[in-house]
């Protein structure tokens, strides 16, 4: 039976202490793939611990993808790449603590063509937003008017460098530091006006002859990004575990866009056997990069936070990209990147010549925010207002009449989730139901590029998914949300029918 002490844990929680002895097992071999763990039960009562304490941690060892629940047979572990323990050169990803906090939006949401508004409608569930009313706005004013009062004059009108404020980078180190586990050098975090600013930069970084490849299915603003950089593009499908390896071998890109912690739209989380391979690929030729893309990581409304793949990047091959867009608001056009080293250097080398895009008030108030713990705060009070929204359609839409025709994928975390309907009807004729009955609803093919991401994508299941983005839904609407969408199935049954 497995054995481990409680006593060093330092504040940290039960589970979470469990759950980092056994990954630290499993990543260095001590734990063999396919070794099956102990029952939850005679682990808890062997370890002296609650079932809950096991179950939590269990759970987020299958999150992460260490571990693999097999039904009424247990848990067994996954098998890692070879080359994993010794790309982590015995350097483990720096855990989240008990207080995670959610996450920074890297994008604003764009809403397919075919889910034009209504003329009454009831919800727009195709188009990213945020709760604007959970803004604390006061509190907002009071940070700026402590900078404007406190900081000296000549920082407030005075230029930053290329790379943006160093309170605010330091401020970011200590927060990616605290709640990603991630160790950045304020030095190789540059800080732009959103993520689009940011990614132009990476372009200049890495080269225009590069190959740039982005998931597919997948975010359509980063195609159009890239291809009005004029860059050479591919578009790599997805399977179960994200983007497939192998076609991203095959399509000669040197560069991949991905959303590991939680991909946009499926919702997938990459397991860590699949980050491995991903930075097996970067470090196999020179000039090979991932961008993590760390987009709704933050939301994790289930377990611990998804640690950040380039906490586990011992070969410097991984570019951190992040904003402010979800957790303040789309109007703060801040986001963030941090650097490998020698990518840094080459920026202040050749991009130095930047005025930085951000202005120097905002960034020395979002600093402050930070290092007060006001952002930390008002991200906890929107983690429970979301998962309370997503419990609260998520209940609606099971215990609705049309509740055998639903399933709910990816909920675990992020603001959205995949809703799948068992339905003769086609796509089209759904969202176009839906529509009529006052529901915006977004589907997922609308967001492949190739017709093999399509055909993927009708592979694993014959059900019709549609992307669901809940972040501005009141609770005071999931009734009406739910009896929509039930007389929009009625309709499709009803039709097939006649």
């Amino acid at each position: 039976m497995l054995t481990y002490t409680f006593d060093e844990r330092e504040g940290e929680s039960l589970y979470g202490h469990l759950y980092r002895c056994i990954r630290r097992d499993i990543e260095a071999g001590t734990l063999p793939a396919d070794m099956k763990l102990p029952s939850k039960r005679a682990f808890a009562k062997h370890l002296g611990v609650s079932l809950i304490t096991v179950e939590g941690a269990y759970q987020q060892l299958v999150a992460e993808g260490y571990v693999r629940a097999e039904p009424r047979r247990g848990f067994f572990v996954n098998d890692l790449p070879l080359a994993c323990a010794q790309m982590n050169g015995g350097k483990r990803p720096r855990g989240e603590t008990e207080a995670a906090v959610a996450r920074f939006g890297a994008h604003e949401v764009s809403v397919p063509a075919a889910a034009s508004a209504p003329s009454s409608l009831v919800a727009d569930l195709a188009t990213g937003s945020v709760a604007t009313e959970l803004f604390p706005y006061a509190l907002w004013a009071k940070t700026l008017r402590d900078v404007l009062a406190h900081e000296p004059e000549r920082t407030l009108l005075g230029e930053t460098s290329a790379f943006g404020s160093l309170c605010l980078r330091e401020a970011l180190a200590t927060h990616l530091r605290t709640f990603r586990g991630l160790e950045a050098d304020p030095a190789q975090i540059i800080v732009g006006s959103g993520a689009q600013t940011l990614y132009n930069f990476i372009v200049q970084l890495v080269g225009r002859r590069s190959h740039f490849a982005v998931e597919d299915p997948g975010y359509p603003r980063l195609t159009s990004i890239y291809r009005a950089n004029d860059v050479l593009l591919s578009h790599v499908p997805l399977d179960a575990a994200g983007i497939d390896v192998a076609a991203l071998r095959a399509s000669g890109a040197n560069v991949a866009h991905l959303m590991p912690s939680h991909q946009y739209p499926t919702g997938l989380v990459t397991p860590v056997s699949r980050r491995y391979e991903l930075l097996g690929w970067a470090a196999e030729e020179e000039g090979r990069y991932l961008i993590e893309d760390d987009y709704d990581c933050e939301f994790r409304l289930a377990g611990r936070p998804i640690p950040a793949m380039k906490s586990i990047d011992a070969t410097d091959r991984v570019i951190y990209v992040n904003t402010f867009a979800r957790s303040l608001g789309p109007s703060f056009r801040i986001g963030y990147a941090v650097l490998p080293a020698h990518l840094a250097e080459r920026f202040q080398r050749d991009l130095g010549f930047y005025s930085c895009t951000v202005s120097t008030i905002e960034q020395l108030a979002v600093a402050r925010f930070i290092e007060n713990g006001d952002f930390e705060r008002h991200i906890n009070r929107m983690r429970v207002h979301y998962r309370t929204v997503k419990n609260a359609l998520i209940e609606a839409l099971t215990a609705s009449p049309a509740g055998q025709h639903f399933a709910i994928e990816g909920a675990d975390a992020g603001l959205h989730f995949l809703l799948r309907i068992t339905t003769s009807a086609t796509e089209s004729y759904l969202t176009t139901a839906a529509r009529e009955e006052g529901v915006v609803l977004a589907p997922l093919s609308a967001f492949c590029q190739q017709p093999a991401a399509v055909g993927t994508l009708e592979e694993r299941s014959h059900q019709n998914a549609f992307v669901i983005n809940y972040a501005a839904l009141n609770l005071e609407s999931i009734p009406q949300v739910t009896q929509s969408l039930t007389r929009a199935i009625e309709k499709t049954t009803t039709a097939a029918s006649s």
